[in-house]
């Protein structure tokens, strides 16, 4: 059955929803999507459709489910079909490509064009939230609203506004105390949350930024015509063959270690080796996800929610060290005895302890197991996972090292050489290039 994605119109009378539907069901019979007008001259609707009830002895059977309001009204998320629902776009004048359509996989946004000139769209993965930003500028009118937005996941169709059913849950926190956690169930609808902003350019035209909050972290595919703008969502899976995240630990509010000078953060530290091990990874054929590229202040929750919900075939979180004596000293991997997708943890450590040993000035202490709870980043996430720590801020020819150029360089090969020899290992049917 073809795909259709119309705009909705909740305040239109329940008489001119069913016209508007069996019409535009007719017309799909022929394989063409047709979007009603809002403006539509209801008498001219109504002779149509008596002059296709005249050559066509069966329409399609109406199950109209829901109450009725004071004025005899239905809702039009209350009107379904025996077949599969229908939602019904008002005030849309033209069709969706239906070859278009058929490239679109399980979930897909399909947002209307606004009237402009030289409409421009520009999309932003902000994957570390699970959101997508979409910047669109030539518009001539402010008259973007939600409803232009449609959401599909398989054959069920989402407009407007996001709707959940809300309920409560309490977990126990670590220090012994109950907290109350809301949950939101969106059902199948891939949009959790929708903003859309605008202002005013330089030619009078407006630019409108539209921010989706969706369910997962997706593969953005953007297609257009002249009507609308359609955006499949691929899960990462589905579009890559090997997939890490790498998280550079720290950062904004949180500075982590300090030293004992206070010059140098640990969070600094950390994202000038992770910046450094990007540049060698843009160069071959992986998808690398990064917790954070800039000195922003990111939770534990969502740097393990990203690894989680991309999948990822290994997880390197990268720290650096500090005790309350100068004397400990060296590069250590700290692990949890977990085995995800058949890789241990501990043998995922143990390959890059002997890798970055291989290239680094430092000492190497090897492989450290901890306890279950003791570090979130480590028990929390459900793929191999691993924490580097890079050396002792504490101990001062460590410090010296990691405030160095030749630290970033080693620690970022030492990385890189881990995880080449991680696919070599674990997971040999993934060619690197």
């Amino acid at each position: 059955m073809d795909k259709l994605l119309l705009r909705k119109a909740a305040t239109q009378s329940v008489a001119l929803m069913l016209i508007v539907i069996v019409l535009s069901l007719y017309i799909k019979q022929y394989n063409e999507v047709v979007i009603s007008a809002s403006n539509t001259d209801e008498d001219t609707i109504v002779e149509d459709i008596k002059e296709i009830i005249d050559e066509k002895a069966v329409l399609p059977q109406v199950d109209v489910l829901g109450e009725t309001d004071d004025n005899g009204n239905i809702d039009i998320a209350d009107i379904s079909f025996f077949e599969e629902p229908i939602i019904v776009f008002m005030e849309a004048q033209s069709h969706v490509n239906n070859d278009i359509l058929e490239q679109m996989g399980e979930q897909y946004l399909v947002i209307r064009k606004p009237e402009g000139e030289g409409l421009q769209v520009e999309l932003e993965d902000i994957y570390s939230a699970q959101k997508l930003k979409i910047a669109l500028s030539g518009l001539m009118m402010n008259e973007l609203d939600s409803n232009y937005i449609g959401r599909v996941q398989g054959e069920e169709v989402f407009m407007g506004e996001p709707s959940y059913i809300e309920s409560q849950n309490t977990e126990t926190k670590s220090d012994g105390t109950l907290e109350t956690i809301i949950i939101k169930d969106y059902g199948n609808d891939p949009v959790h949350g929708i903003s859309i902003t605008s202002q005013s350019d330089d030619r009078g035209y407006n630019v409108c930024e539209i921010e989706l909050q969706l369910n997962h972290v997706y593969v953005h595919i953007l297609y257009e015509d002249d009507n609308y703008y359609y955006i499949d969502l691929k899960r990462p899976k589905e579009v890559y063959d090997k997939i890490i995240v790498i998280d550079a630990g720290h950062g904004g509010k949180d500075p982590g270690a300090i030293s004992g000078d206070e010059l140098t953060y640990e969070k600094s530290i950390n994202l000038k080796i992770l910046l450094a091990l990007k540049e060698r990874l843009d160069k071959d054929n992986i998808k690398v996800y990064y917790t954070r590229l800039k000195d922003d202040t990111l939770y534990l929750r969502p740097r393990v929610t990203l690894a989680n919900d991309v999948e990822s075939d290994f997880f390197i979180s990268i720290h650096s060290n500090s005790s309350v004596s100068n004397k400990p000293n060296g590069m250590e991997i700290l692990y949890c005895n977990h085995v995800n997708n058949n890789i241990a943890s501990k043998d995922l450590a143990n390959i890059f302890s002997k890798e970055i040993g291989k290239v680094i000035s430092l000492k190497n202490n090897g492989i450290i197991k901890m306890k279950d709870d003791d570090i979130y980043i480590l028990y929390k996430p459900t793929v191999p996972t691993i924490l580097i720590e890079t050396g002792y801020m504490s101990n001062y020819k460590d410090l010296d090292y990691l405030r160095s150029e030749d630290s970033v360089r080693e620690f970022a090969e030492g990385i890189y050489n881990g995880i080449r020899k991680s696919y070599e290992e674990f997971l040999p049917y993934k060619i690197w290039n």
